[in-house]
């Protein structure tokens, strides 16, 4: 039963009801704001705002910004034949994800917190009685981490592909090992000898 529901459905039935629960979730955001005239106005504002100023300005500038940081970033593996002189790159290709990931959470970060970040969340501390000084220190620490994290990551990856590099060419050289040990083994006399009928 449960694989032809999952035929029909594509998935299984907790994938069903995860989907459910966010959708009741959602709906109850949803009734809430109606309730509140201002509230919904607002977000309806938000999300309007976000959309056209992701689409218009922050894509374009986040995808021109990521082509113009690794552009010179190439995979030395995909060399196949010595090409003219290049500039050489600082960043290898292997480490553009390492790069690429810290730098997107940490902008997802700055995206959702930036009024209290530089501190123009002018409700803020009347609502809350809190202040917004922490938030620019947490963000920049929270960068740090993420980077830092990444680097670590990058050097555990960089070490666990030479390992394997070198199992993979050892490997591959322990028949040729095997027979150069043979013919030392074999007597000079019987080394050139044609085999015998």
């Amino acid at each position: 039963m449960i694989s032809r529901f999952r035929n029909l459905y594509g998935a299984g039935p907790l994938h069903l009801l995860a989907l459910l629960a966010c959708f009741a979730i959602a709906a109850a955001g949803v009734v809430g704001l109606y309730e509140d005239s201002f509230g919904f106005k607002s977000v309806v504002e938000w999300f309007i705002a976000a959309v056209l100023v992701h689409d218009l300005v922050l894509l374009p500038a986040y995808s021109l910004l990521d082509r113009v940081a690794f552009s010179h970033a190439r995979d030395r593996s995909a060399v196949r034949a010595p090409a003219p002189r290049r500039r050489r790159t600082v960043l290898p290709a292997s480490a553009i994800p390492f790069v690429r990931v810290p730098a997107i959470l940490s902008g997802l970060l700055l995206l959702v917190f930036f009024p209290l970040i530089l501190r123009r969340g002018s409700l803020y501390q009347s609502i809350t009685g809190l202040t917004q000084n922490i938030y620019l220190g947490r963000w920049l620490a929270s960068t740090g981490v993420l980077f830092a994290l990444s680097a670590l990551a990058y050097v555990i990856a960089s070490v666990l592909r030479r390992r394997s590099g070198r199992d993979a060419a050892g490997s591959s050289d322990a028949p040729a090992r095997q027979r150069a040990a043979e013919r030392l083994q074999t007597p000079p006399s019987r080394r050139g000898s044609p085999p015998a009928p």
